[in-house]
């Protein structure tokens, strides 16, 4: 296979959270023919072209503006994610990788029988493609980073696979938590409930909904200065 899913687990404590979900915040890369999604990831400097986008006050911790080679999310989040939506895409649909209390998600573009990845700072339009920064109030047409959908639904199967059989071994009790196995599609209610709800966007409906959501972030900007 040519195309991973690189999570780090094992090097995490597991200890007793109160909102699974919440915590076990941990890293995510995609590798294409050996080649990191993040590999040509270059941080916006102060005298960048596409420093305008980001506010003076946002600067300091901004996700754009320090080296990445991986994206953060919670662990478990993820996998739900992955398992009960990602793996669901179709063509002309989007799925977003994200979780509220972060500034940057990554987002998945189905064109027919690939997908195009991006790395997106939410609000603000700047947009990493695999290869350089961009700014786009809409979703950009294509990525650099191009991967074949079947091959990255298996990848995604193969990478849950194993952390599954690592935690079943490694850490049994956590394993038994509901919203872990609700994370693994091991819960037949939760799945049945929740595959009728919309885990992916048409291309179109997540273009309005980033126009919306930049309209409102800017809005709320400008009442700062004032």
């Amino acid at each position: 296979m040519t195309i991973r899913i690189e999570i780090e687990y094992k090097g995490l404590s597991f200890e007793p959270e109160e909102d699974i979900y919440e915590f076990y915040d941990t890293t995510i890369d995609i590798i294409n023919n050996d080649c990191s999604f993040f590999e040509n990831f270059q941080p916006i400097t102060k005298n960048s072209e596409l420093a305008k986008y980001i506010h003076h006050d946002d600067w300091e911790g901004n996700a754009f503006t320090y080296h990445h080679v991986n994206a953060n999310f919670p662990l478990f989040s993820m996998i739900l994610d992955m398992n009960l939506g990602l793996r669901q895409i179709r063509p002309n649909e989007v799925f977003v990788l994200t979780h509220d209390a972060y500034q940057s998600e990554l987002v998945l573009k189905r064109q027919e029988e690939d997908i195009h990845l991006f790395y997106h700072l939410k609000y603000k339009g700047l947009w990493y493609d695999g290869s350089q920064m961009v700014f786009s109030r809409k979703i950009p047409e294509k990525s650099c980073f191009v991967v074949s959908a079947n091959e990255f639904i298996n990848a995604i199967d193969d990478c849950t696979r194993q952390i599954q059989e690592f935690l079943s071994i490694n850490h049994s009790q956590l394993m038994k938590e509901q919203l872990v196995q609700r994370s693994f599609g091991l819960d037949s209610y939760f799945n049945n409930i929740y595959g009728n709800k919309q885990k992916t966007y048409m291309i179109s409906e997540l273009d309005d909904l980033e126009m919306k959501a930049f309209e409102d972030f800017s809005i709320d900007k400008m009442k700062e200065l004032f």
